[in-house]
């Protein structure tokens, strides 16, 4: 699976025209966590994206092209 990847040189343009984006202070502060820390981190992150997809699937079951909690949804 991970053979398929193509590695990305370091130098490549496109990796040097991306790092003004990267805020480096929260990967360094990521960083100061231990594996366990990460790892609750991010199953609470997953946690709440699960969360949001029962809720939003409970919304349009509801909804039905109606107002639902003062929230109107239009369908395409």
């Amino acid at each position: 699976m991970f053979a398929a990847m193509k590695p990305v040189a370091s130098d490549d343009a496109s990796v040097h025209d991306l790092m003004p984006d990267i805020d480096r202070s929260l990967l360094r502060e990521n960083l100061k966590l231990s594996f366990e820390e990460r790892a609750r981190k991010h199953l609470r992150v997953l946690q709440m994206v699960e969360e949001l997809r029962r809720a939003g699937k409970k919304l349009r079951q509801k909804s039905d092209g109606r107002c639902a909690s003062n929230v109107l949804i239009f369908r395409r």
